[in-house]
């Protein structure tokens, strides 16, 4: 069992994964809005202010998607419909993404 994280630079890609997951089985994800710390320091801290022109490619905002995935074939498939996606793109910045071992899980849901 693993945690997908995945970091979408370029906001039109959202869509694009999401569908790709369900094509593959990833039954379910979370999506939250998040930004960069480049952003937070060119924006929102003062005394970095000055520094804006420094963080090129500073992007207002970015979502990151998690999913906890059980199956090592979902799994497989979900990171080569990342893949796709984000090299797909002329720009190389679209994205990044991770995973993790999970070694507890809870679902209260009856399976």
């Amino acid at each position: 069992m693993e945690l997908l994280v995945c970091v979408i630079n370029k906001p039109k890609l959202l869509e694009d994964v999401l569908a790709g997951f369900i094509e593959v089985g990833v039954s379910g994800c979370t999506v939250i809005d998040s930004k960069g710390m480049g952003t937070i320091i060119a924006n929102e801290v003062p005394i970095f202010s000055g520094f804006k022109n420094l963080f090129n490619g500073v992007r207002e905002s970015n979502y990151t998607v998690f999913s906890v995935i059980q199956d090592t074939k979902t799994l497989e498939d979900a990171i080569k419909i990342v893949k796709e996606i984000f090299s797909g793109m002329e720009e190389h910045d679209a994205g990044i993404f991770f995973t993790l071992p999970v070694t507890h899980y809870y679902d209260p849901k009856p399976q």
